[in-house]
């Protein structure tokens, strides 16, 4: 015979609660530890981006010399050196590009702007008679 069913259940009532407390508790250190964890990736990432720019600006700065004729490297980079070249070609002929399309552009804007002005005085001529 069961003394107090009020008591027993108290006591299962207690020990889910007690189990439950343990649970969070395991929980938020797992939480602690991701957010440790992605924290850490952050500054990682970020420690990346920086050692990515310094590479940039070291072949940037070393590049600029050797264009200069200030530097000479070692024929160990001659194959570096004609890709740069070539990039360096294919940019200078987009930018070139592009300028022959701006200008383009701009003589048709003008042209459309003189028809459009033509337009515009034979119509106040035309109003006037």
């Amino acid at each position: 015979m069961n003394p107090n069913p009020q008591a027993d259940s108290l006591r299962q009532i207690q020990a889910a609660w007690e189990a439950a407390q343990g649970q969070v508790t395991d929980l938020r250190k797992q939480v602690e530890h991701m957010a440790s964890l992605a924290q850490a990736k952050v500054a990682q990432n970020m420690l990346e981006r920086d050692l990515d720019r310094a590479f940039r600006d070291l072949g940037e700065a070393v590049w600029a010399q050797v264009s200069k004729g200030k530097l000479q490297l070692p024929p160990a980079f001659s194959a570096v050196m004609k890709a740069l070249e070539n990039v360096t070609r294919k940019i200078q002929e987009q930018n070139a590009s592009i300028n022959d399309l701006l200008a383009e552009g701009n003589e048709i804007a003008n042209r459309l702007k003189k028809t459009a002005a033509v337009k515009s005085a034979v119509a106040s001529q035309n109003k006037k008679r």
